[in-house]
């Protein structure tokens, strides 16, 4: 893990001089040096030997993420300097020199083959922040390149005394695990993704800190009967990271448990003690693949999905933003021009209808004239006032409401007992106009379908949350069957609700009125939760 923690912060210094795809500078070229000599070092001298190669080919990945995070016309200098940096740290003793220059182009070539087909299909700096670039960067650099890299390499290991099949399946499962594996972490660190979590930092160092202990438990510390079925032990900790901390924790927790597993398995330390190390590091490799790529896949869904709906709650936020603007500028238009414009009709007909010689015929037409403007002028102002009503901005909330229900009762007839508690006087203006539309909504749907006379509407604050319930003692209905074919309204309440992370509930039964799910009594059917604002701060609302 330590290695890994010095790949990270070498590769911290080369996103400066790639992040707009300038020309390297300096202390990137360093960088890259001290990184895959690094590299190097572990595969070949830690985890290798003459006998059996690396299973974890580190080198490929670092030089990989070089050629991904730097312009193409600077790729000769990262693949001219793996020469000497290889020359220099040495092969495994008894290695002749033919067969070190081979492997160092076979490497060089397959890092340029899978960096450019990368990036020409692509089109744009790898992210692997979609399933699909997370796929085709898997059938790249982790199959099709590794694949035909061993073609090459399995006779030159061949020449050395290994068995083709041998050295063809032992040379493409290091190149592919390493790609798996590591290259995403290398990635994700390189383009910040860190920043980009949510903040839980305690959660990640606790995980790892659980990973690590688990691993060296694992497969390094204990040797007993029980050792093959610990190999399981880090698995929930790596579920667990793949759910909660996205593909960035996930690709850590997974370079953390591959390297110490290796170790356990090239060592024949821990569940690897009592089988030979051939049989042990292919089973660990194939365990680690299937890992890998089934938890950084889960990982990448989720947060795809997390990034679905952050975009759908923006745009329906936009959306209804844009719709009470919209309500604003007609309920305007409404009443300062059309309404104006009728109160003027109205008066100039009010004063024609006072002419003395006016016949009586007329003045009756007149009359009525007269009455059906007053009305449509009454209409506009009510309608005006359901588009947008002015005393949310100029008093609040509380009286609002109030004003709504005294609407309801002198157009519909309807009786509504109205109280409010502890209402804060100061709301955020989302929250306000979401628990008016609500409540607004609610009062038509009593009018429209509960058949109901009398309604009762309560707005009080407890704790942390506003509670508005609105409820009558009418038809009643089935909860079931509106959830499977929710109206526009309902759908509008639920959806105004869920970008202020409020709740819903509603209880009722047919021919049976509402009842409140809190507290049992009748006439109690919706209850909206949402956050109160204190200063510019909005607390989360309380599960009811």
């Amino acid at each position: 893990m330590a290695a890994v923690i010095r790949f990270r912060a070498c590769f911290a210094a080369m996103r400066h001089s790639t992040s707009r795809w300038k020309i390297l500078r300096p202390e990137a070229i360093l960088a890259f040096i001290g990184c895959y000599a690094l590299a190097y070092g572990a595969s070949e001298h830690a985890w290798g030997s003459l006998a059996v190669p690396s299973p974890f080919w580190l080198p490929d990945s670092i030089l990989l993420c070089a050629l991904l995070l730097s312009p193409s016309e600077n790729w000769w200098i990262f693949l001219a300097a793996i020469w000497p940096i290889r020359l220099l740290v040495g092969a495994l003793p008894g290695t002749p020199l033919w067969f070190q220059l081979a492997t160092i182009a076979i490497d060089a070539a397959k890092a340029i083959a899978a960096a450019w087909l990368l990036r020409n299909i692509i089109g744009r700096r790898i992210r692997l922040d979609t399933l699909n670039e997370f796929f085709f960067f898997l059938g790249v650099a982790a199959v099709a390149v590794p694949a035909l890299s061993a073609l090459v390499a399995a006779p030159l290991r061949y020449l050395l005394g290994d068995p083709i099949w041998t050295a063809l399946y032992r040379w493409f499962l290091g190149d592919a695990l390493a790609q798996v594996i590591v290259t995403p972490a290398i990635i994700y660190w390189s383009a910040r993704a860190h920043r980009q979590q949510p903040p839980r930092l305690g959660e990640h160092v606790i995980l790892m800190v659980a990973l690590g202990t688990a691993s060296s438990v694992a497969f390094v510390l204990i040797n007993n009967g029980y050792s093959l079925g610990l190999a399981y032990l880090p698995v929930p900790l790596l579920i667990w990271s793949a759910v909660r901390l996205r593909p960035f924790g996930t690709a850590n927790a997974l370079a953390l448990v591959a390297i110490v597993s290796m170790v356990g398995a090239v060592r024949g330390t821990g569940m690897f003690a009592e089988t030979t190390a051939q049989s042990s590091v292919l089973a660990l490799q194939l365990f680690f693949l299937a890992l890998g790529v089934s938890l950084q896949s889960l990982a990448i869904l989720i947060a795809e999905r997390k990034a679905l709906g952050e975009l759908e709650l923006d745009f329906n936020s936009r959306l209804l933003e844009a719709q009470e603007h919209e309500r604003a500028r007609i309920a305007r238009e409404l009443h300062d021009d059309v309404g104006q414009r009728m109160a003027l009709l109205q008066f100039n007909l009010t004063r024609f209808s006072g002419t003395p010689d006016l016949p009586p015929a007329a003045r009756g037409e007149v009359d009525e004239l007269v009455d059906m403007s007053g009305e449509i002028v009454s209409s506009l102002r009510s309608l005006s006032h359901e588009l947008h009503p002015a005393t949310l901005d100029m008093v609040g909330l509380e009286i609002a409401i109030k004003g709504l229900c005294r609407d309801f009762q002198t157009q519909h007839g309807l009786r509504i007992q109205y109280s409010s508690r502890d209402v804060p006087k100061q709301l955020e203006r989302s929250v306000s106009i979401c628990a008016f539309r609500i409540a607004q909504e609610a009062l038509r749907n009593v009018v429209k379908h509960s058949g109901a006379t009398a309604a009762v509407v309560e707005l009080a604050s407890e704790g942390n949350r506003l509670v508005l319930c609105v409820s009558d003692s009418g038809n009643g209905f089935d909860v079931s069957t509106v959830d499977r074919r929710a109206g526009l309204g309902l759908i509008s309440m639920r959806e105004r609700l869920r970008l202020i992370k409020g709740q819903l509930s509603i209880q009722s039964m047919p021919q049976a009125g509402t009842r409140d799910p809190r507290r049992g009594s009748a006439q109690q059917p919706r209850t909206a939760s949402a956050p109160r604002v204190f200063g510019g701060l909005t607390s989360a609302p309380l599960s009811g």
